[in-house]
């Protein structure tokens, strides 16, 4: 079996970013004190829209901002559940990824038609990398690093903003405050549920762009249900990672580089390794990393937990 490393190290930071995407966005969130398993939803609403108005507008520009107006839209009613109504976060998330599954694939199958196979319809250009000019040329990492999509680098800033936000400002101490104990952060002036809703609308905005990339992106139709977990895996990595946006960065790539290589072996051909088992490989990678290293780690005391402002 002969792999090329270059060319999986490359794949492996493509196919990074809706993860890394979703998984900044996450954090900030879950620092906040809620859990929002409605990122795969939002993911999967974006990717639905960012199709839908490429096809229909012909522009990615445009149908970019859809995805995130749509993911937003989304996680306001995610908000508006959790944060105004004080329902269970981890039920109402569930109850949102299943709502995104009918919604998508009705509102699919009615502009389209019930049968859409064998050929999907598709559109006919896709988002394109990035020119850096003699960036791409330098030897080695030129083509590595510097040959991927606009989002790729906006991810990785969006991390290091995410860390110095959380890490170095007040805005973040409030955020992590909130995500320990809202009732006292609430008894020091600090508006909760307006920080809540501020990042969760934020969270909806870059998973329905990180959900875009999938149909617009890296493909050019869309496919039921095509976020494939990479919402939940998101979650897990935000685990892994001990709520640290550097060492999610760090967490998404090594994800990403399974993911990767479970690719190539398919594209081998290796009679003795089942496609099915390819494919399984990314998840099995982050469960049993999560059985090694996330035992003991320890998340926002508060996060999950229902929280109404006493008047």
């Amino acid at each position: 079996m002969s792999i090329d490393i270059s060319g999986l190290i490359f794949s492996a930071i493509s196919l990074m970013t809706p993860v890394l995407l979703a998984g900044i966005a996450e954090l900030l969130v879950e620092r906040s004190g809620v859990l929002n398993l409605g990122v795969e939803g939002a993911m999967l609403i974006g990717a639905f829209a960012a199709f839908m108005g490429a096809y229909y507008y012909g522009d990615l520009g445009l149908a970019s901002f859809i995805a995130a107006l749509s993911g937003m839209v989304f996680c306001a009613l995610f908000a508006i559940l959790t944060v105004s109504l004080a329902l269970n976060q981890m039920v109402t998330g569930l109850a949102m990824n299943l709502l995104a599954i009918g919604i998508t694939s009705y509102l699919y199958r009615a502009s389209f038609g019930w049968y859409v196979s064998p050929i999907p319809p598709h559109i006919k250009e896709t988002l394109k990398p990035i020119d850096l000019g003699a960036l791409s040329e330098m030897p080695v990492v030129g083509k590595l690093i510097f040959g991927h999509l606009p989002h790729t680098y906006f991810a990785i800033i969006l991390a290091i903003f995410g860390w110095w936000l959380i890490s170095k400002t007040g805005i973040g101490l409030k955020i992590r405050a909130m995500g320990e104990d809202p009732q006292v952060a609430d008894s020091l002036g600090i508006n909760v549920n307006l920080t809540r809703y501020t990042l969760l609308l934020a969270e909806g905005a870059i998973a329905g762009l990180a959900g875009s990339l999938l149909s617009i992106g890296y493909y050019n139709m869309f496919l039921d249900n095509m976020t494939q977990g990479r919402g939940y895996v998101a979650i897990a990595l935000v685990i892994l990672a001990r709520w640290n946006p550097m060492l999610l960065i760090a967490a998404s790539f090594f994800f990403s580089m399974v993911d990767a290589l479970q690719l190539r072996i398919q594209a081998l051909g290796l009679t003795y390794i089942p496609p099915q088992l390819a494919l399984m490989l990314p998840y099995l990678f982050t469960i049993i990393v999560l059985l090694a290293l996330g035992r003991k780690v320890r998340g926002p005391a508060a996060l999950a937990r229902s929280y109404k402002r006493q008047r």
